[in-house]
C-alpha cells in the first residue's frame, strides 16, 4: 500500500507520510533523564499523540525505563464522580499495560489493594512501582477533559505522590492537553470556588508547546510524495500552502490529501501549481471537513465571540480584566488566534475565511439573491447593482442588523459580507483582512479577472480620515486605482433617506467611493 497524507488520527510511519520529529526528542529525554513533571500542549490535530507515541517507542528501546502511554479522556462523561474517575483512570493504565507491555511488568492483583478510591490513582502507581524493577514514565493523554473535582482529585494525587519518585511513584511524568495546566480554572462543587491548576499541580517544571511546522518541514512533507510518486510540486505551490495554513498540520496534510489523493486530486503527471492549492482550499472550506466543523461550532461559545467579534470589527482590546486575558489565551490554546504585528489574528488565512462564512451561512441562504442577476452578458461582475441593490435591501430588512442575538457589534459587517458572498459564490471568491489593531475590515473581491477592493469600518469621529488613508494604503498594496469605504452606524436610524448616501473623494491619487450605511 502506497503512503498519503493522514488528517484522522495519530500518524504512522509505515502507512503516513510523515515530518521528521526526531529532533524534538532530545529534549524530551532530558526532562525524562531529570525525573521532571511536566506538560505537553498545542490545539487538536497538531501532531501530539503522534509525537507521543513516537517518543513513548524511543524510550521503550532504549531499555532504560519502562514507559506508558493512557489517554483518560473517556472521564470526562462522568463530571464530579470522583471516585468513579480514579477508577477509570486505573482501568485506563491497566489496559494500556496489558497491550503495551511485557507481561512481567504489568501491575499485579495487589497493586489493585485499594482502601479509597478517592486516593486510587496515587495508591495504584505506588503500589506498582514498588513492583517494578525499573523507573516508570507515565504518559497522560486528554488531561484537562477531566473535570471539576475529579480533576483537581487526580492533580492533587500527582502532586502528593511526587516526592516518592522514582521508588514508589513514576519516575517522570508528562501531562498532555489542549492548555497548559497554569491556565486551567477548575470549579470545585465541594468547596463552591475555582482552583488555578498551577496549585492543584505546582510540581510543574515545564511546558512544552508543540509547534506548527515549518516551511521546511512542509516542503519536506510534500517532497516525499514527490520521491514515492513522481509528482512535483511547484515551488510557488509549496509556499503558498504554508502561507494560507502558517504550518498548522492538519490543514497542510488536508491539502496534500486534497491535492493528491481525493476525487479532484491532480493527475500524477501533472505538477501541482499554486492555483491546485487555492482550488483545494475552496474545496476543503466548502466541504467543511471535521476539523473545520469544530473549529465553526467554538464559535458559538461566549467568550470565542467576544473575541472573535473584536477582530472581525477591527477593536484593539485593552485587557485589563482577568477574564478576558483567559479567553484570549484560551482562543490561542485552541489553535484559533495568534498574537501577531496588528495585535490579535486569526491564526492563518483559511480560518480567516472560514469564520466570517461561518457565521453569514444562515444570512446567505435566506438572502434570496440569484448570482447571476449581477453578472453581465459579458461575463463581469457589475459591483454598481450589487451596492446599489443591497443598499435597497438594508433598508427593506433592517432587522436583520438589529435582532442579532450573538456578534452584534460585527453585525453590520457580517451582513454586508453575507450578500457579497452569496453573490461572489457564482464565481467568484472573496478575501478578507482584519485583526484587532487594524480599525477596519479590508475586502477583495476576485471575479473573472478584476479585483473590487472595499474596506469595512464602524462610524466613528475619525471613520472618514483614517478609512481613506487606510483604503488608500490597500489599493496602493493591490495596485488598483479605486476602491469603496463602507461606514456603518451603530446607531438607531433617524433619517432613512442619509442611508446609503454617496460621496467620491480623492486620495494618494486614489479614487475613494464612501457609502453611508
Amino acid at each position: 500500500m502506497e503512503k498519503f497524507f493522514n488528517c484522522s488520527g495519530p500518524c504512522i510511519p509505515e502507512d503516513h507520510y510523515l515530518v521528521d520529529i526526531r529532533p524534538q526528542f532530545q529534549g524530551l529525554q532530558q526532562l525524562v533523564d531529570e525525573k521532571r513533571y511536566f506538560i505537553m500542549h498545542a490545539p487538536r490535530q497538531t501532531g501530539k499523540t503522534t509525537l507521543v507515541n513516537q517518543f513513548v517507542e524511543h524510550l521503550n528501546d532504549q531499555g532504560t525505563y519502562l514507559v506508558l502511554y493512557a489517554n483518560v479522556e473517556a472521564g470526562q462523561a462522568l463530571r464530579n464522580q470522583v471516585e468513579k474517575v480514579n477508577n477509570l483512570v486505573i482501568a485506563e493504565l491497566e489496559q494500556s499495560a496489558k497491550i503495551n507491555i511485557p507481561q512481567a511488568y504489568r501491575p499485579s492483583e495487589s497493586c489493585f489493594d485499594i482502601r479509597s478510591m478517592e486516593k486510587g490513582v496515587s495508591t495504584f502507581l505506588t503500589n506498582w512501582c514498588l513492583e517494578l524493577p525499573k523507573p516508570l514514565v507515565l504518559f497522560m493523554d486528554e488531561i484537562d477533559a477531566l473535570i471539576g473535582d475529579s480533576l483537581i482529585s487526580i492533580l492533587r494525587q500527582l502532586r502528593q505522590g511526587y516526592n516518592q519518585r522514582p521508588k514508589a511513584f513514576p519516575h517522570a511524568l508528562c501531562l498532555i492537553g489542549l492548555r497548559d495546566v497554569r491556565d486551567y480554572r477548575i470549579y470545585s462543587d465541594e468547596t463552591q470556588r475555582y482552583v488555578v491548576g498551577g496549585s492543584a499541580f505546582n510540581i510543574k517544571e515545564k511546558s512544552v508547546r508543540i509547534q506548527d511546522f515549518t516551511v521546511e518541514q512542509v516542503q519536506n512533507l510534500y517532497r516525499q510524495h514527490t520521491d514515492a510518486t513522481g509528482q512535483a510540486f511547484a515551488p510557488e505551490a509549496v509556499q503558498h500552502v504554508f502561507a494560507q495554513t502558517q504550518g498548522q498540520p492538519w490543514l497542510v496534510n488536508a491539502l496534500g490529501r486534497e491535492l493528491c489523493f481525493e476525487k479532484d486530486a491532480v493527475s500524477r503527471d501533472q505538477i501541482i501549481t499554486k492555483t491546485h492549492v487555492h482550488e483545494a482550499i475552496e474545496r476543503l472550506i466548502l466541504r467543511r471537513d471535521v476539523h473545520l466543523d469544530q473549529l465553526a461550532d467554538k464559535l458559538t461559545e461566549p467568550r470565542v465571540a467576544q473575541i472573535i467579534e473584536g477582530i472581525l470589527v477591527g477593536k484593539e482590546e485593552t485587557p485589563r480584566e482577568e477574564a478576558i486575558n483567559e479567553h484570549q489565551q484560551y482562543l490561542i490554546d485552541l489553535g484559533l488566534i495568534r498574537i501577531g504585528n496588528q495585535g490579535l489574528q486569526i491564526a492563518n488565512p483559511i480560518y480567516q475565511e472560514i469564520i466570517p462564512r461561518e457565521l453569514t451561512a444562515y444570512q446567505q441562504n435566506v438572502l434570496g439573491q440569484d448570482p447571476v442577476w449581477y453578472v453581465t452578458e459579458s461575463g463581469k461582475l457589475n459591483i454598481q447593482k450589487v451596492l446599489d441593490r443591497y443598499i435597497e435591501f438594508y433598508k427593506e430588512h433592517n432587522e436583520l442588523i438589529t435582532t442579532r442575538k450573538t456578534y452584534t457589534e460585527a453585525a453590520h459587517h457580517l451582513l454586508f459580507m453575507a450578500w457579497l458572498q452569496r453573490i461572489t459564490n457564482g464565481g467568484g471568491y472573496i478575501r478578507r483582512e482584519y485583526a484587532a489593531g487594524l480599525k477596519r475590515l479590508d475586502l477583495c473581491i476576485e471575479f473573472a479577472g478584476e479585483r473590487f477592493a472595499f474596506e469595512l469600518k464602524l462610524n466613528s469621529g475619525r471613520a472618514l480620515q483614517e478609512g481613506r488613508e487606510q483604503l488608500a494604503a490597500y489599493l496602493h498594496r493591490l495596485g488598483l486605482t479605486s476602491g469603496w469605504l463602507i461606514v456603518f452606524n451603530r446607531g438607531e436610524v433617524e433619517d432613512w433617506d442619509s442611508v446609503g448616501r454617496r460621496e467620491t473623494l480623492a486620495e494618494d491619487g486614489k479614487q475613494i467611493e464612501v457609502i453611508w450605511l
